[in-house]
C-alpha cells in the first residue's frame, strides 16, 4: 500500500539538510528546486540534488523533486538532471492539461534516452485557472496524486490566505478532482512548526476531509501527521467486524454480507480493509 501521508520539503540549496534526507522517514521526502531556492543558486542547487538522488539513502521514502514552474526557463533542465534517479516530479502552478502533455513529452524524451520507466507526477494547482481546470488536470495518466497551494490563489483574489474562506472550497475540489480520477488528493502544508496541537487537528480535519496527506515543513510535524491519519480504536473495531462478516459471508457461500442488519457493500468492504492497513502502519 503506497502512502502520502507526509511529504517533507527539503531545500534544494542546503547540503547539511540534503545529505540528512534518509533519517526523516516521512512518506514522501521533496527535494525542492523551486520556492526554496534563489535564482541564482538554481543550477548549483539541480547539481546537489541530482548527486542527492543518486548517492544518499532516502530510506523508505518515495524520492520526489518539486521542479521549477514552466513559466519558467529552469523546468526543462531540471527534468534533465532529475528523471533519470527521481520517482515523482512535484510541478508547481500547472494550469491545465495541456500543460501536463508538454512536460510528459520531455519526460518521455528523457526516459527513453536513459531507458528508465515512466517517472509519475504530483501536480500543485496554485492559481484560479489551474484550480478551474484541476478536474481535468486529474485525468492526466501520470498523475498519481493532487496537491495545491494558497499564497498565489489568495494573491490573485486579493485577500490575505489567513482568512480566505474560499480556501475550503478549493479544497472540496481538489479531493473531489483527484478521488473521482482514483488519484490521492494531499492537502498544503502547516505552517506554525511550533504548533504541534494545531498541526495534529489540522491533520485530522484533512483526513477526514478525503485527503491522503498533508506537507511538512519541519522532521518535528512528520511524526505528528503521521498519528493523526492512523485509524483510532473505534474505526479500527469496526473495519475489523466488517471484515469478519465478508470472510464469513464466503466462507458460507453467502452472496450478501451483512453487519447487525446492514448491508456492506464492496466500497464499504474495501474501506475496511484499508484501515486496517493503515493501522499496521507505523
Amino acid at each position: 500500500m503506497k502512502l502520502r501521508r507526509t511529504r517533507l520539503y527539503v531545500p534544494g540549496n542546503n547540503p547539511h539538510l540534503v545529505e540528512n534526507v534518509g533519517l526523516y522517514e516521512a512518506d514522501c521526502l521533496i527535494l525542492d528546486l523551486e520556492d526554496s531556492v534563489p535564482i541564482d543558486q538554481k543550477f548549483d542547487a539541480r547539481i546537489m540534488v541530482k548527486y542527492a538522488l543518486q548517492h544518499v539513502d532516502f530510506g523508505a521514502s518515495e524520492k520526489w523533486v518539486r521542479i521549477n514552474s514552466m513559466d519558467t526557463p529552469f523546468w526543462s533542465k531540471d527534468l534533465e538532471e532529475v528523471i533519470p534517479y527521481v520517482q515523482v516530479v512535484n510541478v508547481p502552478k500547472v494550469e491545465s492539461y495541456e500543460e501536463l502533455d508538454k512536460l510528459s513529452e520531455k519526460m518521455h524524451e528523457i526516459e527513453e534516452k536513459h531507458g528508465v520507466e515512466p517517472r509519475k507526477i504530483v501536480p500543485i494547482i496554485e492559481t484560479l485557472r489551474g484550480l478551474v481546470n484541476a478536474r481535468e488536470i486529474a485525468k492526466h495518466e501520470r498523475v498519481v496524486a493532487m496537491a495545491w497551494g494558497g499564497e498565489d490563489l489568495t494573491a490573485e483574489l486579493g485577500i490575505p490566505k489567513s482568512k480566505a474562506l474560499i480556501l475550503e472550497h478549493v479544497r472540496a475540489e481538489i479531493v473531489i478532482a483527484a478521488k473521482s480520477q482514483g488519484k490521492m488528493a494531499l492537502d498544503t502544508v502547516y505552517s506554525n512548526i511550533r504548533d504541534e496541537e494545531g498541526l495534529f487537528e489540522y491533520a485530522k480535519r484533512a483526513k477526514y476531509m478525503g485527503f491522503d496527506g498533508v506537507g511538512v515543513l519541519h522532521p518535528n510535524q512528520i511524526e505528528i501527521v503521521h498519528k493523526a491519519f492512523k485509524p483510532d480504536d473505534k474505526e479500527i473495531e469496526d473495519a475489523r467486524k466488517i471484515v469478519e462478516a465478508a470472510e464469513k459471508a464466503m466462507q458460507e457461500g453467502k452472496g450478501v454480507i451483512a453487519l447487525n442488519g446492514r448491508m456492506i457493500d464492496k466500497p464499504v468492504l474495501e474501506r475496511a480493509k484499508k484501515i486496517l492497513a493503515f493501522a499496521e502502519v507505523d
